[in-house]
């Protein structure tokens, strides 16, 4: 085996292990002494991918097209490098070739079948790619993962958990299965197993950060309900107070009594989710959010307890705006931070 040929085994061992620094690396040589190897600009653009060097992917695999036209290879990953740059048309008409050039690679149906979900405009065609994808590859787990994504756009959600859950019988360790069980069940499940989809994903996968920024955004919204049911209920009581002219008296226990069943609502949701999330609700901006929410509560009770009460009135209309001002507030600062993924 000549040195070129044991230098690619090497990156192709390298890619495999996800190690798209140490791959990039060594193609970038490979292809610097012989720049007309179409093999190494294909590999090199899969590491620059897996990095998301989403524009230098593109240029090395155009390059790879030049040098090798009849591959669809290196149109597959022009396809890849367009969807991530936000060029839909030019990604599926660079998977179309693909499909093309080689009619019976499952793995060019399944490009055109995320490059057609991505555009968003016929997600017919790509149900079709992807009906082709699971035809060549029935135990391939990738072609019922980007299936069930099509099925969760397309509003089929029944569909959507067994593309799912076929994939997982499949790769245990798909990371992408996973976070879409977690989307799925954030329309039926709940919360809760949404967070233990999104945990086993960001376990399966520690360096794609959009795994972790879901947990972070189910515990925003878990925060988020407590504190709108908590607000809820407070300009409720003030908006009946106005309406029925009832005690003071019966005002501040009200208050008092939403308090004490938001903080208990809120220690009950917390409860449910899994071990894992628990940090989450001790990070500053967590506690900022809710200091800024229960503080409205405060002024409320506050205000309603040693206003005078020809001017109560004024005082509630003031209430309700500090606390709908409090709880956005609160929504915002709970909006996790974007991370790459």
């Amino acid at each position: 085996m000549t040195e070129v040929k044991l230098e690619l085994e090497r990156a192709r061992v390298m890619l495999d292990l996800k190690r798209y620094d140490q791959a990039a690396s060594l193609l970038a040589r490979i292809v610097a002494g012989d720049p007309a190897h179409s093999r190494a600009w294909c590999m090199l653009a899969a590491a620059q991918l897996g990095n998301h060097q989403y524009q230098e992917a593109l240029a090395a695999a155009s390059r790879a097209i030049v040098l090798a036209p009849s591959d669809d290879w290196p149109y597959r990953q022009v396809s890849l490098a367009q969807l991530h740059l936000g060029h839909h048309t030019a990604s599926v008409n660079a998977a179309t070739e693909a499909c093309r050039l080689a009619p019976n690679e499952w793995r060019a149906h399944l490009c055109l079948a995320q490059a057609e979900l991505a555009k968003k405009e016929d997600f017919g065609a790509a149900e079709r790619a992807a009906a082709n994808a699971r035809r060549l590859a029935p135990n391939e787990p990738d072609v019922y993962f980007v299936s069930g994504k099509i099925s969760l756009a397309r509003g089929q959600l029944r569909s959507a958990r067994e593309y799912q859950e076929r994939a997982l019988a499949l790769d245990p360790a798909h990371s992408g299965a996973q976070n879409e069980l977690g989307r799925i069940s954030l329309h039926r499940a709940g919360l809760a197993q949404a967070a233990r989809h999104f945990i086993q994903a960001a376990r399966s996968a520690p360096r794609v950060g959009i795994y972790s920024r879901n947990v972070e955004i189910v515990v925003g919204r878990v925060l988020n309900l407590v504190i709108y049911a908590a607000s809820l209920g407070c300009l409720a009581l003030v908006y009946a107070t106005t309406v029925t002219q009832v005690s003071r008296m019966i005002l501040l226990i009200g208050l008092t009594g939403i308090v004490v069943l938001g903080t208990g609502f809120g220690a009950w949701q917390r409860w449910r989710m899994p071990r894992e999330t628990r940090p989450l609700f001790r990070t500053r901006r967590v506690i900022l959010a809710l200091s800024l929410a229960y503080a409205s509560f405060l002024i409320a009770i506050i205000a309603v307890a040693v206003v005078p009460a020809n001017a109560l009135s004024g005082t509630l209309l003031a209430t309700v705006a500090i606390v709908t001002i409090a709880r956005f507030a609160a929504a915002m600062i709970l909006r996790p931070k974007a991370k790459r993924g």
